[in-house]
């Protein structure tokens, strides 16, 4: 009786997943076009240090098609002595923005270069995205309707480690998807110039360690809404992947969705559990005990990988970003054991370490107190 009640369980979770393999059909179906009205475009660029690949990437930021609109780059620095100064010269201005007094240091650089930007749309890009010459104009051109346009990264490279890495990530792409859950992925962001001073980003994002939520709640607060730019998708090459650093990159993820999101990170948590138990800890343990009912439970992550495969088909389709067939399965089945373990891990975790820095969660309430 017990088998049958799970049996059943799991039809219903295999069911809802059914479901958000037919809204991940849905969602790479939708048409992007879009007239480019902006006229000036400041793209700002947080640096520290220089990573293997730094030059390359730079290079791929600053060689974009704009649709007609100027773009300037601005680089930002905590000091011209840093590495990434010499490198960003080549490929734009550099901005020092001096030393964080107390507040996130990535936080702070884009909060000062808001100070000399000038264009009528502004755009936040992180330094380890290497994007197809479409990119800025993907993600500036849907501000002619929306208040703000964002994407997401797609990490690319050989290797297991490089796959588990990208199976956390993917994690956000279910979130993008639909307009209610869609958040500003602080890699690739646009907004519009109106939208930066009546959210008062500048002022808003020093108090928030994540600036992805600094600007997401500011255009929340305004109303606004935002596109999700598929052909913007920005391939990351994953260039020096280590399991430890991978796996705590991922726990951190995940811990800026706790603690600003709690209700997004507790929902989170229960669906990754029960996916977990009703499809590989129960089938697993029926097909040992002797009940092959509890096998339908399987369906779940198959139906997933058929996700995965259909996702890789439309980034490969809309970005021109191609992922092997290999690639994707090794992606699903680290992600069916990595992804849980990490958003457990999360629940116990108070603190992370973040480009030489170390956040707590207290300091999220410090922080937005005003206090440092």
């Amino acid at each position: 009786m017990i088998a049958e009640i799970l049996a059943a369980v799991s039809l219903v979770f295999a069911a809802l997943t059914a479901a958000g393999l037919h809204r991940e059909l849905r969602f790479w179906s939708a048409e992007e076009r879009f007239q480019q009205r902006c006229r000036e475009i400041d793209v700002v660029i947080p640096l520290k240090g220089a990573p293997p690949g730094l030059e390359e990437n730079l290079a791929a930021i600053a060689g974009q098609s704009t649709g007609g609109a100027k773009a300037r780059y601005i680089f930002v620095v905590d000091s011209p002595e840093d590495p990434a100064a010499s490198i960003a010269s080549k490929y734009g201005e550099v901005f020092v923005a001096g030393e964080a007094p107390g507040a996130p240091g990535k936080s702070w650089a884009l909060a000062r270069a808001l100070s000399v930007a000038r264009g009528d749309c502004i755009v936040f890009a992180d330094d380890d995205i290497r994007p197809g010459p479409g990119w800025l104009e993907g993600l500036t051109a849907p501000l002619s309707v929306y208040d703000a346009a964002t994407t997401y990264r797609w990490y690319v490279g050989p290797g297991l480690c490089t796959r588990a890495r990208a199976a956390i990530s993917n994690m956000a792409f279910s979130a993008m998807q639909d307009p209610r859950s869609r958040f500003l992925w602080g890699g690739s962001t646009a907004l519009r110039r109106d939208v930066v001073d009546r959210g008062k980003i500048a002022e808003r994002l020093p108090r928030y360690i994540s600036d992805d939520y600094a600007t997401y709640s500011a255009v929340k607060e305004l109303g606004g809404e935002i596109w999700f730019s598929r052909s913007s998708i920005a391939p990351t090459p994953d260039l020096r992947c280590s399991w430890g650093e991978m796996f705590r990159w991922g726990v951190r993820q995940i811990l800026m969705v706790k603690w600003y999101s709690r209700q997004g990170w507790i929902v989170g948590l229960a669906i990754y559990t029960l996916n977990f138990a009703f499809g590989i800890a129960i089938p697993v343990a029926g097909l040992a005990l002797g009940s092959p009912i509890l096998a339908v439970g399987f369906s779940i992550p198959l139906i997933n990988l058929v996700k995965d495969f259909v996702r890789a088909r439309g980034v490969e389709r809309r970005a021109g970003i191609k992922t092997r067939p290999l690639e994707v399965l090794e992606t699903w089945a680290l992600g069916n054991f990595v992804i849980p373990l990490a958003v457990w891990t999360s629940a116990f975790v108070k603190c992370v370490k973040w480009r030489g820095r170390i956040y707590c969660e207290d300091d999220v309430r410090r922080l937005q107190s005003g206090t440092r």
